[in-house]
């Protein structure tokens, strides 16, 4: 453990609110004034590849572990929808996840060999997040050396990440980019999907400061949402369908790029709650251990 993150661990020790106030600091929002203003591009997107994940947390926050019987999406699906928001909007930062983005390498060396060609002209980065259980094929690994801008993250959850140090040797023998996160020892517990009693006060603020809503917005079968977990959560019947919360690709409305524009923006931009939001308690800031597997 380096000096940084044993001084990091001794202030969650003392008081797990103090090392949120001082590391995670909910209350910044550097991009905030940006995210009001840009008129042509998203600063983050998470693009979902899959359904399926190589391991069960018990408190993942995109609710993956709610899955019965998890599907891959398919090429054509993912990169039609990714196809249409790139007509209208620049990505600073594209995230490929799932799940695990490696339990779908086809899909996932399909997007990279798409984000090669011109489709890439509108992407700033490209950063496949994974959990480091999960070695990946020939095809991908060609697929990541001739993307250039390809990083892949590992999450780094110990022991739970069984692959993690012989998928990095690969990286550096193939010249592939790649971090290895190493900063939290601790999630933050989203809760279970029901709905809470919270007061309109609190729905509100833990909105406001919410991570996922400013760094997360999700393209996931057709749609653009304000997080994973409100994705996930209307695709598993856990959550209230309401139509005004997202945006529906297919929606013939948006054969007009203006139109999807300005509404993938107003979901980017909105100051209220999303009513997902009422079935979410991170805003609470109770400290789990991370990757504990059911």
């Amino acid at each position: 453990m380096g000096i940084k993150q044993g001084i990091k661990r001794l202030v969650f020790n003392l008081s797990s609110g103090l090392a949120d106030m001082l590391y995670r600091r909910p209350y910044r929002d550097p991009e905030g004034k940006t995210r009001l203003k840009t008129e042509d591009s998203l600063l983050h997107l998470d693009l979902v590849i899959t359904e399926c994940c190589t391991r069960k947390c018990r408190d993942c926050s995109n609710l993956m572990q709610y899955y019965q019987c998890p599907e891959h999406l398919s090429s054509d699906d993912v990169i039609r929808d990714l196809d249409k928001l790139l007509d209208c909007l620049r990505v600073d930062e594209l995230k490929i996840l799932g799940g695990e983005p490696f339990a779908n390498q086809t899909v996932l060396s399909d997007v990279l060999r798409y984000l090669s060609g011109k489709a890439g002209e509108r992407v700033g980065k490209i950063n496949i997040i994974t959990n480091g259980t999960v070695i990946p094929s020939d095809d991908c690994m060609e697929a990541m050396k001739t993307n250039f801008k390809a990083l892949v993250t590992f999450s780094n959850y110990g022991d739970v990440s069984s692959r993690q140090d012989e998928f990095i040797a690969l990286c550096k023998e193939n010249g592939i980019n790649y971090i290895l996160l190493d900063s939290s020892f601790y999630w933050l517990d989203f809760g279970r999907p029901v709905e809470y009693e919270e007061s309109e006060d609190f729905v509100k603020r833990q909105y406001k400061y919410c991570f996922n809503r400013k760094n997360c917005n999700t393209l996931y079968r057709g749609g653009f949402y304000v997080c994973a977990r409100q994705a996930h959560g209307i695709h598993l019947g856990l959550l209230p369908d309401v139509k005004s919360d997202y945006v529906d690709l297919k929606d013939p409305k948006y054969s007009d790029n203006d139109a999807l524009r300005r509404d993938i923006l107003g979901i980017v931009r909105r100051k209220q709650p999303v009513s997902a939001c009422r079935y979410c308690i991170n805003g609470k800031y109770i400290h789990v251990p991370k990757a504990v597997q059911k």
